[in-house]
C-alpha cells in the first residue's frame, strides 16, 4: 500500500473534514502580525533532511503517511507547520501532496497542498528539486496535547516540514506609582496639550518610596534647567535600598523647550531619562538622591506593572 492509499483509507467523514477545514481557516485568518514563533522539534519522525535557503541550512523533518512526526504541545496557542515538497526525477514542476494532523488521536486537519519547483531552495548535500514553502496553522486548545503530523506524497516524492509554536508577547501595562517623600508635585504641560504629573525632589529632599517585590520599576527623571542655561548638562543619581547604596546612574540631559511646568514657569525640564529597578521579593524602602551637580532639582515619574500593584 503506497502513501496515497494509506491516506485515503484514513479519511474522516465529510462533516468532520469540513469542520477541520473551518478550524484551519479560522486559525489562519486570526494569526496576528505581532505573533512570535519558536521552533519545535518532534520527539520522533520519519527522518531528517537538510535544506539550504538563502545560504542558510535548515533541518527539516521528513513526513511519512504511516510514521508520524510526534510533538507534545501545551495550549492554548497555535501550531504553525511549514512544508516543502521534495521532487522526484519523474515529477512535473508542480505536484500535489497531503498534510494530516491528529491531536490526541483525533484528526483535526487534512489538507491538499501543491508544491512548485523553486530555483532558490536546494538540498544541502545532494542534487534534487525543492518546492515552494507552504504554511498551515492549527489551533491547540487549553491543556497538554499529543500531536501527530503525517504527509502523503506521490511515489518517489517526499514532504519536508518544520514546526513552530506560537509565543505571544503580551504587553505589560504600566501604571503610575506615587512616592512617599518628595518636595513638590509639578504638572508638565506639552505644546501638544498633553499633561503629565511629576514628583520633584532635590539634594535637600530625596525621593523615597516603599514597594513590595518581586517587580520591576521604571523611573523616569528630568533635570531642571533654568532659562539662562545653554547646552547640555550632566547629572548623577544614587539609588539606595534599605539605606544601602545600590548604584549610581549617570545621565547627559538636553533642555526641552517644547514643554513647561505649570507650577514653575521659571524651570525648564530636561529630556526624559530612564532608570530601571529590579525589586526582589519582600517589602523594600528605596531612596533616590541627586549627587551631581551640587545644587540640582529633579522631576520624577515612577511606573510599575499593573499586575504587581499590591492592595
Amino acid at each position: 500500500m503506497n502513501g496515497r492509499e494509506a491516506i485515503a483509507r484514513a479519511l474522516p467523514p465529510a462533516r468532520t473534514l469540513l469542520l477541520a477545514v473551518a478550524v484551519l481557516v479560522a486559525a489562519a485568518t486570526a494569526v496576528s502580525a505581532k505573533t512570535n514563533w519558536r521552533s519545535v522539534k518532534p520527539r520522533s519522525d520519519a527522518g531528517k533532511i537538510c535544506l539550504q535557503v538563502e545560504s542558510q541550512d535548515f533541518e527539516y523533518c521528513v513526513l511519512d503517511a504511516e510514521k508520524p512526526a510526534l510533538l507534545s504541545l501545551r495550549g492554548p496557542r497555535r501550531l504553525k507547520i511549514v512544508t516543502r515538497y521534495l521532487f522526484s526525477a519523474d515529477d512535473p514542476e508542480e505536484q500535489s501532496y497531503t498534510l494530516r494532523v491528529l491531536m490526541d488521536g483525533r484528526e483535526v486537519l487534512r489538507k491538499s497542498l501543491r508544491g512548485r519547483v523553486l530555483s532558490g531552495p536546494a538540498y544541502c548535500d545532494q542534487a534534487g528539486e525543492v518546492g515552494a514553502l507552504r504554511k498551515v496553522y492549527v489551533d491547540v486548545p487549553t491543556g497538554q496535547h499529543e500531536i501527530q503530523v503525517l504527509g502523503g506524497a506521490p511515489p518517489g516524492g517526499n514532504v519536508a516540514a518544520r514546526f513552530f509554536r506560537e509565543s505571544r508577547q503580551q504587553k505589560t501595562r504600566d501604571v503610575a506609582f506615587a512616592p512617599e517623600s518628595f518636595d513638590a508635585v509639578y504638572h508638565l504641560q506639552f505644546a501638544s496639550g498633553k499633561q503629565s504629573t511629576y514628583y520633584h525632589f532635590s539634594e535637600e529632599t530625596p525621593l523615597r518610596f516603599t514597594v513590595k517585590g518581586p517587580t520591576n520599576l521604571k523611573i523616569y527623571t528630568r533635570l531642571d534647567f533654568d532659562h539662562t542655561m545653554n547646552g547640555d548638562q550632566n547629572y548623577s543619581l544614587e539609588l539606595l535600598r534599605g539605606g544601602e547604596s545600590q548604584n549610581v546612574y549617570h545621565y547627559h540631559a538636553s533642555k526641552l523647550s517644547a514643554a513647561a511646568y505649570r507650577e514653575r514657569p521659571d524651570i525648564l525640564p530636561g529630556d526624559r531619562k530612564l532608570m530601571r529597578i529590579s525589586v526582589p521579593p519582600g517589602v523594600h524602602r528605596f531612596e533616590i538622591r541627586c549627587v551631581r551637580p551640587e545644587a540640582c532639582g529633579i522631576s520624577c515619574q515612577i511606573r510599575i506593572p499593573e499586575a504587581d500593584v499590591k492592595p
